[in-house]
């Protein structure tokens, strides 16, 4: 009998996207903004021009991992948990590096919950709006998603999905910030 070794993987992508806007600006370009939802103010300013913008690629991390492929297998006895990317974190130590060890940032200052979410089957958009109002006067540099709230990563279905480092994006009120995390799941 002849053997046949068939092999097959698949890549996960994540893509980071920081689109920094003039806090001013938006005030004055749309009537009523801070009165306005985070979700509403997302979709206003998917046609505006950022002050800056910056891309990057990050690394998804080992309990992710873990947990793709528990969910997949069919002997695991352990209680399936429906996880979403729900929370974004972001931090001010980006230079300390990423790792796909990583359970949280290097340091943490200020998280919340994603503005809006989107999915085509193979990819994943996790949208999430900091006012010119939030995370002010930090230097901002690391991000990541998470399951749940990372001030409760002691619960085992809250966990973080990725980690990626960034040039410094110092926040203050002048600043919105809209952060684009994308994950892309493909066939090598």
């Amino acid at each position: 009998m002849e053997s046949v070794h068939l092999s097959s993987s698949i890549q996960i992508v994540g893509r980071i996207e920081a689109f920094v806007y003039d806090a001013d600006y938006l005030n004055q370009s749309y009537t009523n903004w801070n009165e306005k939802s985070d979700g509403e103010k997302l979709s206003l300013i998917e046609n505006e021009d950022p002050i800056d913008h910056q891309e990057v690629y990050n690394v998804t991390t080992d309990r992710y991992h873990e947990y793709l492929v528990d969910d997949l297998d069919p002997d695991q006895t352990a209680a399936k948990d429906n996880v979403y990317a729900s929370w974004v974190a972001v931090g001010t130590d980006g230079p300390s590096g990423t790792s796909t060890v990583d359970t949280d940032l290097n340091t943490r200052v200020f998280s919340k919950q994603v503005t809006d979410h989107a999915d085509n089957g193979k990819e994943l958009l996790a949208s999430t709006f900091i006012d010119s109002t939030e995370a002010n006067g930090e230097t901002l540099n690391e991000i990541g998603l998470f399951t749940g709230n990372p001030d409760n990563l002691g619960n085992a279905e809250v966990f973080m999905i990725n980690h990626a480092n960034f040039s410094d994006v110092i926040k203050d009120d002048s600043k919105s910030v809209t952060f684009n995390v994308e994950l892309t799941f493909a066939d090598t």
